[in-house]
């Protein structure tokens, strides 16, 4: 842009990355964590077993979050466009060659070089929208999160849409090139707003690295990060399990998880205009806290009305938490090395993801049910909560 308007924050600008950020979170979202829902279509296709299907998801999402987060830190000083764009061709290119690939080591290849161009482009949106708001920035990130809870609605009906027409190589083809396409589109105009790109602020290296990890402030917010979304991943893996053992049918319970997604579609603008008047560490805090309670609540649901309940808790706390831990992170630790910034944060998050579903199964079968394990998560949730909320106040504080 050539006028001062459009450069400036809470401009015309900042409305527009964050509304393609928006389209490409439900794009990238939509495509890499509604693999359950093609990956029937997968094993039937490339003659798989269930087994080398879920290697294939589990190496796909540690790309998407530990190779996303590597490179947002090793791209920190770089131009964003180019990184845009090259993320946009390995999209394309990955989609393409699964057309002509069956061997299973390809398709491993390819599935994790969709996971990380879609990494890095989600590490770049999440730490670039905040760079571009002053006044809005909590409206703006929650905006851009809509993304995350459209993608899991979206998508799944487009890939049973897809599915009865052609096979899952066109349908992933349909689906890929599509979000290539608007990575490339978005790749002309995502880049830092002027004042971020004439800092002059040291380069990301292993020196910066150690400040960072010498920094009780910063230690201590990663630490609250990564545990404060333990309830998460424990729906994300065990939520359909959990409520069939209280009762609740499977195909009820099936249907659960999207309804996590819907409520915080909703609540995601609310939470964005809530922390622009009270303030995002707050609003962020609060919505952790109501998640915690989500999750103490779990091993009580045996009806439908008492799982409901606890679904809209957890889908405000989601709504709330996703799109404010990242301006928070910026306006305490600085936005000159945004993408290194929260490509840490990111792989702290992957290390929850890994390690909780594997904890609770655990604790399930020594404790022979779900309410010791579910507790835990609970007090685990609550201490993140506070450990974030502590490590991310004021330096003046």
């Amino acid at each position: 842009m050539t006028d001062d308007t459009d450069a400036a924050l809470d401009s015309r600008t900042s409305w527009l990355i964050s509304v393609l950020g928006l389209v490409l979170l439900t794009l990238i979202w939509g495509m890499i964590f509604t693999f359950t829902v093609y990956s029937q279509a997968i094993e039937t296709a490339f003659g798989l077993s269930s087994l080398r299907v879920s290697t294939i998801f589990s190496i796909t999402t540690a790309a998407f979050m530990i190779a996303g987060g590597l490179i947002g830190i090793l791209i920190a000083r770089a131009p964003l466009r180019p990184v845009v764009a090259v993320s946009g061709v390995a999209f394309a290119l990955a989609v393409g060659l699964l057309q002509v690939t069956t061997a299973f080591p390809a398709l491993v290849l390819l599935f994790g070089l969709l996971g990380t161009a879609g990494g890095t482009v989600f590490i770049i949106v999440i730490s670039l929208v905040p760079q571009w708001f002053d006044e809005y920035e909590g409206r703006a990130m929650g905006v851009t999160f809509i993304g995350n809870g459209l993608g899991v609605l979206v998508l799944p009906p487009v890939w049973v849409f897809l599915l009865e027409r052609m096979s899952i190589s066109a349908a992933l083809l349909v689906v890929g090139w599509t979000t290539a396409a608007v990575i490339l589109l978005s790749s002309t105009v995502y880049r830092r707003p002027p004042g971020v790109r004439a800092n002059a602020a040291a380069s990301v290296d292993v020196a910066w690295i150690r400040e960072r990890l010498t920094d009780r402030a910063f230690v201590v917010s990663l630490a609250g990060f990564s545990l404060l979304w333990s309830w998460y991943f424990v729906l994300s893996v065990d939520l359909v399990a959990i409520l069939t053992t209280g009762g609740i049918g499977r195909t009820v319970a099936a249907t659960a998880f999207g309804i996590v997604g819907g409520v915080s579609v909703v609540t995601r603008l609310a939470g964005g205009a809530v922390a622009d008047r009270i303030g995002i560490r707050v609003t962020l805090t609060g919505g952790v806290v109501l998640a915690a309670i989500g999750m103490g609540g779990l091993p009580l649901v045996s009806t439908q009305l008492s799982m409901y309940v606890v679904l809209v808790l957890f889908g405000i706390g989601l709504g709330v938490v996703a799109p404010l831990f990242s301006p928070i992170l910026l306006n305490r630790f600085g936005a000159a090395n945004a993408t290194a910034l929260i490509g840490i944060f990111n792989i702290g998050e992957a290390v929850t993801a890994i390690s909780v579903p594997i904890l609770l199964n655990v604790l399930t079968d020594f404790s022979g049910g779900y309410t010791l394990p579910l507790v835990l998560v609970f007090v685990m949730t609550l201490l993140g909560g506070w450990l974030f909320h502590r490590g991310t106040a004021p330096k003046a504080a």
